[in-house]
């Protein structure tokens, strides 16, 4: 049966409760690399990420354009740029600068300024998934390289596909999406490596194209029932939270089941808790991720991204017990962040607000 055309989902320019599910994600992956106990899956985080990219970039790309894609790539694009390069370009001179002191080797400074060049063009994701085993100290970056490779080639896949109905848009992206799924598993059977499993772009896509499909649907309004149904929805929703946590506590990146399932799950849940938060801002989860601790902390979930995993590299090189290295790079990484925010990206922020108000 033919849906009846619906009104397009406008989303509102800025959601505090998403910025709350940032500081969650963000959270979760410093504690899994600062090796706290319990969070030995806090690397699902970058998988949360990974979702509200796909699901944010697509909904805003479908409202700002209206099917006129062409005249409006440049503009995305700049937009991109603008908000991505200038904290990672003030990340990796930083590092560079501390590296030529920390390091005796002549050999040891010219590969961190190696790797520095394979983060800067956002490669770090491949040359990981393929053996290479670099970058080291700045190995964080195999995520940043899978979502800009993701938001270079996804707004010219969708220009593609801008044309079709809700119903059809949406079938090419969940085949896509059960296309990569399968992919992935069919490299795990065939014998590829971790690395390659858990760095390749191809067999993270499903991640991405999950907030690429609920953008689609809610975009269209075809998730109203969501709303509407808050026993069922309630209960789903409880599900989903309960599977990330469980994931953020279990889950292993070297254990097949994460491949096979596990990322779906994951990301599926995900899904389920942005539709929560979008469709029902009154709700008590969304008011729970607008607490403003939690939204400050996902306000600046790039910048502590971007620091806290060099940080955590070099501390493990000193002298001082776990707990003392977690604190310590906990304040440090606040600090550097904080400093990159209000000095460094928001200047740029004020730039590509420029873009926004010239696209058509």
């Amino acid at each position: 049966m033919q849906h009846s055309p619906a009104q397009p989902c406008l989303l509102k320019q800025h959601n505090a409760a998403l910025d709350g599910l940032r500081g969650i994600a963000v959270s979760l992956v410093f504690l899994f690399h600062a090796d706290i106990p319990g969070f030995s899956g806090g690397f699902i985080g970058v998988d949360i990420f990974f979702v509200l990219s796909g699901f944010l970039i697509t909904i805003l790309l479908l409202q700002e354009n209206r099917n006129r894609f062409p005249s409006g790539l440049g503009y995305f694009y700049m937009r991109r740029i603008l908000r991505l390069m200038p904290g990672l370009v003030f990340m990796l001179l930083t590092f560079l600068a501390f590296s030529i002191f920390y390091f005796r080797s002549p050999n040891d400074i010219a590969r961190q300024f190696q790797d520095a060049m394979i983060a800067l063009f956002y490669s770090s994701n491949w040359t990981r998934a393929l053996g290479l085993h670099r970058p080291e100290i700045l190995g964080h970056t195999w995520s940043l390289a899978i979502e800009e490779q993701f938001y270079l080639l996804w707004p010219i896949l969708l220009m593609i596909i801008s044309g079709l109905s809700m119903r059809y848009r949406s079938f090419v992206i969940g085949i896509s999406l059960a296309l990569s799924w399968g992919w992935r598993v069919y490299l795990l059977y065939a014998g590829a490596s971790w690395d390659r499993l858990y760095n390749g772009l191809d067999c993270r896509a499903d991640m991405l194209l999950t907030g690429c499909l609920l953008a689609s649907l809610l975009n269209a309004g075809a998730l109203k029932s969501w709303k509407q149904s808050r026993l069922v929805s309630s209960a789903t929703l409880s599900i989903a939270l309960f599977t990330v946590a469980i994931m953020a506590n279990k889950a292993d990146w070297q254990q097949p089941p994460l491949y096979i399932w596990q990322f779906g799950a994951a990301e599926f849940a995900t899904a389920l808790i942005i539709l929560e938060l979008v469709s029902v801002p009154e709700g008590i989860l969304s008011s729970i991720l607008s607490a403003k601790p939690l939204a400050w902390l996902g306000s600046i979930s790039y910048g502590i991204y971007l620091w806290h995993y060099p940080i955590l590299w070099f501390l493990q090189k000193t002298p001082f017990s776990k707990p003392q290295q977690a604190v310590l790079a906990a304040l440090l990484t606040l600090g550097f962040s904080l400093f990159s925010w209000r000095l460094i990206e928001r200047p740029f922020l004020r730039l590509k607000e420029r873009f926004r108000r010239q696209a058509p």
